[in-house]
Order: structure tokens, then sequence, then C-alpha cells
């Protein structure tokens, strides 16, 4: 099965849980590592849901980004199955840009 490695997403967060992420037809994705930058002056926080937005889907909760600072999720190995969701949101407004990089398998 080919493995390729690439951005998976690159996308504002807004106050609203949202799919950044699906994972396409026969493919299994796992995603490596996760940037999250703040390019507002106000700290804020963020949560990443996988395979729905509901409060059991949590796999990071509250995460703190500061204003106008950067936060690196390294090593992560979130696997996500076909058709699976990977959702994220901040606290309020649209500051926090999340970039994830991973791989993809056919």
């Amino acid at each position: 099965m080919p493995r390729t490695a690439k951005r998976l997403l690159q996308t504002a967060l807004s106050g609203t849980a949202a799919t950044v992420y699906t994972a396409p037809a026969s493919t299994t994705a796992q995603v490596t590592e996760i940037y999250l930058a703040n390019t507002g002056t106000t700290a804020r926080t963020v949560n990443l849901y996988v395979n729905g937005t509901a409060n059991s889907n949590i796999i990071v909760n509250g995460l703190l980004v500061n204003g106008s600072s950067s936060v690196i999720l390294q090593d992560t190995k979130i696997v996500i199955p076909t058709g699976t969701v990977f959702s994220a949101k901040q606290d309020t407004g649209t500051d926090i840009t999340m970039t994830a990089f991973g791989v993809e398998e056919v």
C-alpha cells in the first residue's frame, strides 16, 4: 500500500468546532505533526476532536496558545480511518491558523 507524506490541512479555526480534514475513500491517514499559530495578540485555547465534535471525541482540550506565538505538537500518531473526520475549534475569534502534516495510505 503506497504511503504519501503531505500537508493534510491548513485553515483558520473559529469558535465553532468544524471539520478540518476527512480521510478520503479507501485511505487511512495519520496526523504526525500539528502547528497552531496565533496571529492575534490575545491568548486562545484550542480543542481537537476525532470522529465527531461531542465532548467524548475530544483528544486535546483547552490547549493554550499565547498571543503572537505558536505551539507545535509532534509525533502525534493520530490515526484517521476512511470517512472519519478530524475537527478543531478555538475559544473565540479566528486568530489560530492550524496546519497538520502526516501520511495517507491507500
